[in-house]
């Protein structure tokens, strides 16, 4: 998988990247004029943005939007590279986050993805990256 951006993104949506690229483990890869037709056999995160800061992440796979997450973010420590995360929770976007993502479940980390009312990206106990969950959309989502 991959993340990647609108094609104009803001320089706080390019960092964002750069962070959630780091701490998943993911290749973060400037998008520029490549069309979705180019990335369709791959999967991807398209990080959208609104009023300049990040905001929207649609995930694709085979060519089609199966997750899509509407959130209002909060970006607390500078993210170093590391292990790839885990993803923690039991609600259905947690499962459909391990689906898309290929992330494990159960395993002990030092980086955790929590899933709840919002997702929490956490390195060594300490919350990097908040995503307060605004709207879900997508493919075994209630």
């Amino acid at each position: 998988m991959i993340i990647t951006t609108a094609r104009k993104p803001s320089s706080k949506t390019r960092i964002f990247c750069k962070h959630l690229s780091r701490f998943t483990g993911l290749e973060y890869v400037t998008r520029g004029k490549t069309s979705l037709s180019d990335l369709a056999d791959e999967c991807f995160l398209i990080v959208g943005e609104y009023r300049g800061n990040p905001a929207s992440f649609n995930f694709f796979s085979n060519g089609r939007c199966v997750l899509s997450i509407r959130a209002s973010v909060s970006l607390d420590n500078e993210i170093v590279t590391g292990k790839a995360p885990v993803i923690e929770g039991d609600t259905p976007l947690a499962s459909v986050l391990r689906e898309v993502t290929g992330f494990k479940t159960g395993e002990i980390s030092d980086r955790i993805i929590r899933v709840n009312d919002r997702i929490e990206f956490i390195d060594k106990g300490k919350p990097c990256i908040i995503l307060k969950v605004l709207d879900i959309q997508g493919e075994g989502i209630a």
